[in-house]
């Protein structure tokens, strides 16, 4: 701390801008806002941090208010005001947005600090002042054409609050009293009103509240949600902004949260009737898998921090066999938008069953197994597979890839599960694979997952290695690429099949 620095951290820690020991009677903010930036800069240090005390917070929490009442009066009727009184605005409510970025700073990993905070009443007096710019700038927005330099109070009401919402977040985390107090003060209106701000950052700020107030089991703010409209209405919110082109992290933190405590069913259940929503969701679920527990997100997170619970996906589950016929009409060529979801879960699903040391419930359920096989032969009896499909390529549809990923589930559901490798076999599931080890545009790596699933089913079962060893050849197939180069296939060396250089046709 530099001596400049140290004697102005001093004279606001004494009042001398507002209070019994202020040299004025009334605040130079311009000045103060002046000398905040010199110390917000200087807070960014941890020593710097220590030196926060009881009275320091005092005295900010007083210029806060007295911040404000100056404000508020001068706003009370923007008719009156002068141009001399537009300028005083402006620069108390820039001091305001540096006041709060000091307390914002100050607390950063010291939890004495953030006591004192909430202690000395500062918590309240962010929240008021949240509301009250919110407010201003509202009133602001709303009498732009007739009065055109509200319009500059706008972005710098926007700045304050970002300012209170961040600093409040940092008051939440891990604090179960201070994210009380914060939800009944914000829930439902002021969160309701905040998501729509025009500002990106804010609606994020926001999001993180609600994240760090919910994303922990048997949170009451959670119940709340889920017990009104309004509630349910934030949440719904929440997912659109994870969508393009908002994409915020922390309302996908959020949902994410949500997931973590077993609340993916109601929300799946609340969104039903929007696709997009549903698609979204899903898509967050997925992500959620495939990302591993570190860095920041771990220490978010904590206990909770990649335990999608199985239950989830069991719930997918049973979706799935309920709407297994979209897969079926899908995968036969019919035309259904509608089956787009349940493709979706079937991927999910092909992917959380490769996770077996995780989902040992997904991966071990015998029901689930049985009719993903079923639909599998189902589709081939439907359309069965051609071996000589034409080489150009394809446009993905409905149908991309949905053999590819029953095959993956067949296979990671019946690696070291003999159990599940007899079920297969039973349900003649083994001679369908077979029949699907051949090149197919709408499935890439179809054949190689059709060796692999073969390589599991016969792994130390020897009824399934019996029927791979009675397969006998039937014919050859002519392949038309291979003709015009003048190739033929022939059986030769024991009915072994050859391939044998002839004179083109041509």
């Amino acid at each position: 701390m530099t001596e400049v620095e140290e004697k102005n951290f001093d004279r606001i820690r004494r009042g001398v801008w507002v209070g019994p020991n202020a040299t004025k009677p009334y605040v130079e903010w311009n000045d103060l806002s002046r000398v905040l930036t010199e110390l917000i800069k200087w807070s960014k240090a941890s020593d710097s941090r220590e030196k926060f005390d009881e009275v320091m917070y005092n005295s900010l929490k007083f210029l806060l208010e007295t911040a404000k009442k100056d404000v508020k009066q001068k706003v009370s009727n923007l008719n009156t005001l002068t141009q001399r009184d537009v300028d005083t605005v402006t620069v108390t409510i820039i001091a305001t947005a540096n006041i709060i970025r000091l307390l914002r700073n100050s607390v950063v990993d010291l939890p004495r600090n953030q006591f004192l905070q909430v202690k000395t009443g500062l918590l309240d007096s962010i929240l008021d002042t949240i509301c009250f710019y919110n407010d201003v700038g509202e009133k602001c927005h709303r009498v732009k054409h007739t009065h055109p330099y509200a319009l500059t109070y706008t972005p710098l009401c926007i700045e304050v609050i970002r300012a209170g919402l961040q600093v409040t977040a940092n008051l939440c985390v891990g604090n179960h009293a201070v994210q009380g107090a914060v939800w009944a003060r914000l829930y439902p209106k002021m969160f309701t009103v905040l998501l729509k701000s025009i500002d990106k950052q804010v609606k994020n700020y926001v999001s993180c509240i609600m994240f760090h107030c919910t994303a922990w089991n048997g949170s009451q703010a959670l119940q709340d949600m889920w017990m009104s409209e309004a509630g349910v209405s934030l949440i719904r919110t929440c997912l659109m902004l994870c969508e393009q082109p908002h994409c915020l992290e922390w309302s996908q933190l959020f949902i994410e949260g949500l997931i973590c405590v077993e609340q993916f069913i109601p929300l799946y259940e609340k969104c039903t009737d929007d696709n997009r929503l549903i698609f979204t969701l899903l898509e967050i679920l997925s992500e959620k898998i495939r990302s591993s527990p570190i860095g920041n997100k771990k220490q978010l997170f904590g206990e909770l921090e990649s335990a999608v619970p199985v239950n989830t996906f069991l719930y997918l589950a049973k979706l799935f066999a309920r709407n297994k016929q979209h897969i079926i009409d899908l995968a036969t060529g019919v035309d259904l938008p509608e089956g787009a979801v349940t493709v979706r879960i079937l991927h999910i699903l092909a992917n959380v069953t490769g996770l077996w040391e995780h989902y040992t419930r997904i991966t071990h359920n015998t029901p689930f197994l049985e009719c993903v096989v079923k639909v599998l032969n189902e589709i081939n009896s439907q359309q069965p597979i051609k071996f000589d499909q034409p080489k150009e390529e394809v446009t993905p549809d409905g149908s991309f890839a949905i053999r590819r990923e029953i095959i993956r589930i067949i296979t990671n559901m019946s690696c070291n599960n003999k159990a599940h490798q007899d079920k297969v076999r039973v349900l003649g599931g083994v001679h369908t694979i077979l029949n699907h080890c051949v090149v197919d545009k709408q499935n890439p790596y179809l054949p190689q997952w059709s060796i692999v699933a073969i390589r599991m089913l016969t792994d130390n079962n020897q009824e399934n290695q019996d029927i791979i060893r009675s397969l006998q050849s039937t014919g050859i197939v002519q392949d038309k690429e291979m003709e015009k180069l003048g190739i033929e296939v022939l059986k030769m060396d024991g009915d072994k099949p050859r391939a044998a250089a002839v004179h083109p046709t041509d």
